[in-house]
C-alpha cells in the first residue's frame, strides 16, 4: 500500500487543489488543508443527540462509514438537514437503535462528496478515536471516485482497500464489511447491461436513452459506469474471501433484477441516479440486518 499521501494531495495530483467542481451534484471537493474539528464534525454534522449518545457508549454493534449515501441515514446532506431524508433517518434509527426497537446499535458517519481518500483522511484525523470499538465496520464508498474524480477502476479499488487497511491497523480484531458500490441509473428504464441474444449494439441504441445531463455529475456523464462498478465489486469480493475478518456484501441482491433480456436497476428504489429512496433504504437495511445476524451470531 501507499507510503505517503503525495499521490492524493500534492500539486497536480488527481485530488490536488487545482480541481474543484462547483456545480458537482454529488458534493463539494474536499480541502485537506482546512482546519478540522473532530468534535464539531461528529455532532454538528448531524445535530443528532441519539447518535452522540451511542458513540459515547461501549456497546456499538456497527458503524457505517461512507459518502452521501451513508449521510442520508443521518437525515442530512453536507451537514444540512434535508426534509426528504427525515424518513430515511427514522427507518435507520428504528433498525439500528435498540432504544427504538432495533436489534442492533449503530451509527452512520457519512459526508456527501467523499471519496475513499477523503474517508481515509477522516479516519486518520479524528473519526476513529480511542474508545470507538464497534463489533463491525461497514464501509460503503467509491462511486464519487469514479464519477466526480474520474478515477480508474484500479485507483478506486486501491482507495477502498486502503480504508480497510487503516481500520485493520488500528483495530486488528475488527470485523469489516465492504459494501458493493451501488449501480448508477443511466436511463429511464434502469437498464444496466444486456444479456443473452439481446447483447447487440442495435438493441443497446434502442433501449439505452440517457437521462438529462443536468441530473448527472459533470464528470463522466457520457460514460456508463456499470462495467467499472462490476469490475471493482468483483475484486472487492475476491479480496474479502481471502482475508480473515473481512466480508463482502453484494447490494445487487437488493437493487438489481435480472430479466430475460437484461439486468436492470430497480428504479422504484432510487431517489435519483445515485441515492436510494426510502423504500430502497428499507430493503437495504433489512438485508444488512440479516447479514449482521450471521456475522454476529456468536455475540447475540
Amino acid at each position: 500500500f501507499f507510503q505517503d499521501d503525495d499521490w492524493i494531495y500534492e500539486k497536480g495530483a488527481r485530488f490536488g487543489d487545482d480541481l474543484f467542481f462547483q456545480d458537482d451534484v454529488f458534493g463539494f471537493d474536499f480541502d485537506p488543508d482546512q482546519d478540522y474539528d473532530a468534535a464539531s464534525d461528529a455532532g454538528a454534522n448531524t445535530g443528532d443527540e441519539t447518535r452522540m449518545r451511542k458513540m459515547e457508549s461501549t456497546g456499538l454493534d456497527v458503524v457505517f462509514i461512507g459518502d452521501s449515501i451513508t449521510e442520508q441515514r443521518q437525515g442530512t446532506a453536507r451537514g444540512e438537514h434535508v426534509d426528504d431524508y427525515v424518513s430515511i433517518k427514522e427507518v435507520f434509527d428504528k433498525t439500528f437503535t435498540k432504544d427504538k426497537g432495533g436489534e442492533f446499535d449503530g451509527i452512520a458517519m457519512g459526508i456527501a462528496g467523499d471519496t475513499a481518500p477523503n474517508l481515509l483522511w477522516r479516519l486518520m484525523n479524528g473519526e476513529n478515536p480511542f474508545g470507538l470499538e464497534p463489533k463491525v465496520w461497514w464501509i460503503h464508498v467509491g462511486i464519487n471516485d469514479l464519477s466526480i474524480k474520474g478515477c480508474s477502476e484500479e485507483v478506486t479499488l486501491l482507495g477502498i482497500l486502503r480504508v480497510v487497511e487503516e481500520i485493520q491497523n488500528t483495530r486488528p480484531d475488527a470485523k469489516i464489511v465492504i459494501n458493493s458500490i451501488l449501480p448508477v441509473r443511466r436511463n429511464e428504464e434502469g437498464l444496466l447491461e444486456h444479456i443473452g441474444k439481446h447483447h447487440e449494439d442495435q438493441a443497446l441504441r434502442k433501449k439505452e436513452l440517457n437521462m438529462l445531463d443536468s441530473s448527472m455529475s459533470p464528470k463522466r456523464t457520457h460514460v456508463d459506469l456499470w462495467p467499472s462498478i462490476v469490475s471493482i465489486n468483483e475484486e472487492l469480493s475476491k479480496f474479502a474471501s481471502k482475508h480473515k475478518g473481512i466480508k463482502f456484501f453484494n447490494a445487487d441482491e437488493v437493487f438489481v433484477e435480472e430479466r430475460e433480456d437484461a439486468k436492470y436497476l430497480k428504479v422504484d428504489l432510487m431517489n435519483d441516479p445515485v441515492h436510494p429512496n426510502l423504500s430502497g433504504h428499507k430493503k437495504w437495511n433489512n438485508a444488512i440486518k440479516k447479514r449482521l445476524q450471521e456475522i454476529l451470531k456468536d455475540d447475540l
